[in-house]
């Protein structure tokens, strides 16, 4: 025999429900986040115009650009000592043990680099002639070992300054 619902039972059930929807909706959109959720299309990037993320054609360099008006500008702010520009790239997903760790966005940033030894200077990357020159090791430099400022690797992945 079906049961009647009291106007109490039936309120929570309906509150219940409404709290239910409204979660998975937030759970399953970009609200969750607020970061696209998607690497871009080759090409493209995301950038946040107005409160939202819009695909745009990527920079036409590594350099710290800023998306003004419809278009890309070279960013006239001065870098941060001892740092270099990271450009916007998707890191994608991956597995650890059972566990996927899903792929994010990065917007792009400046990262500080590790001092490599005592007498070693940081040469901040700079624009010259509308040509970003990335930041280098000048001085006492470790024996043996190479500056590899970040670059794109084939894979389309972002690597960062290391030493080799």
């Amino acid at each position: 025999m079906k049961e009647k619902c009291t106007k109490e039972g039936c309120m929570k059930k309906i509150i219940f429900t409404v709290f239910l929807c409204t979660s998975l909706f937030i759970f399953f959109s970009d609200y969750a986040l607020a970061k696209p959720h998607k690497p871009p299309p080759h090409g493209k990037v995301w950038v946040e115009v107005g409160g939202r993320w819009t695909l745009v054609i990527e920079p036409p360099g590594v350099g710290p650009y800023i998306w003004v008006g419809g278009r890309w500008v070279i960013d006239p702010t001065p870098p941060p000592p001892g740092c270099e520009w990271v450009p916007p790239h998707w890191v994608p997903g991956y597995w650890k043990g059972k566990r996927w760790f899903p792929g994010y966005w990065v917007s792009g940033y400046w990262k500080p680099v590790p001092l490599p030894g005592p007498g070693a200077i940081w040469i901040m990357g700079h624009w010259e002639h509308g040509k970003w020159i990335p930041g280098y090791w000048k001085g006492k430099l470790p024996r043996g070992r190479q500056w590899r400022p970040g670059h794109w690797g084939p894979d389309r992945r972002w690597h960062h300054g290391h030493w080799r």
